[in-house]
């Protein structure tokens, strides 16, 4: 895809467009898995799962990124909205630059670190803030189940650990893989599991930015 976008509605439309493929890529996930003909094991369930899970918070760094550097650069959102910056960047990717500055990278993921940047950059922190402390700690657990499927250290074993305590009440003898967690049902949303709340929260979000 390219790297520079010119407007939030072709961000957000990419965004949505991707996420619906993934879940249209979960259901035949679970026909295959349910059926007795064209069917696998319980292994292959996970890690598929796992890999769509990755795919939508990657996306989900992505459009994040492009929104804010968009309001960065004045940009319109279709709804309206409209970021005052106190950057004056020439282009997308000087914001970026300017933002970065001597850091080795932009964390696009951790929603604490976006919230702060929002507030040094953006005026109030609108539109970025609000939608991400209002689902901040969803997003932080999000993050979570996302290193340990990227690393598998200690750190992410105990972060992951941390998620599935809060859902269990204590963390299971046999702990589960992330894809595996993911398809539990989620207490909150009856009838969901948990990937298919994920799915519908960062959606949101997005709507909340835009």
């Amino acid at each position: 895809m390219p790297i520079f976008r010119r407007k939030i509605s072709a961000v957000t439309r990419d965004f949505y467009s991707e996420i619906s493929r993934l879940e249209r890529f979960d259901r035949e996930n679970q026909r295959k898995f349910s059926s007795s003909i064209d069917s696998f094991s319980k292994n292959q369930l996970h890690f598929l799962t796992e890999s769509i899970f990755f795919r939508a918070f990657r996306s989900y760094e992505k459009v994040v990124r492009d929104i804010f550097l968009l309001y960065c650069l004045d940009k319109r959102s279709d709804s309206g909205k409209k970021a005052s910056s106190y950057l004056k960047p020439k282009s997308f990717l000087h914001a970026e630059t300017l933002i970065k500055s001597q850091l080795p990278f932009l964390d696009w993921g951790n929603p604490d670190i976006v919230i702060e940047r929002a507030e040094t950059y953006l005026k109030d922190g609108y539109p970025i803030k609000l939608p991400l402390s209002s689902n901040r700690q969803a997003l932080q657990d999000f993050r979570k189940i996302r290193n340990h499927i990227a690393h598998d250290s200690k750190e992410s074993s105990d972060g992951y650990k941390s998620v599935l305590r809060k859902h269990y009440g204590t963390v299971p003898l046999s702990v589960p893989c992330p894809g595996e967690f993911l398809l539990n049902n989620d207490r909150a949303h009856p009838g969901k599991y948990k990937l298919q709340v994920y799915f519908e929260l960062l959606k949101d979000m997005i709507v909340g930015f835009s």
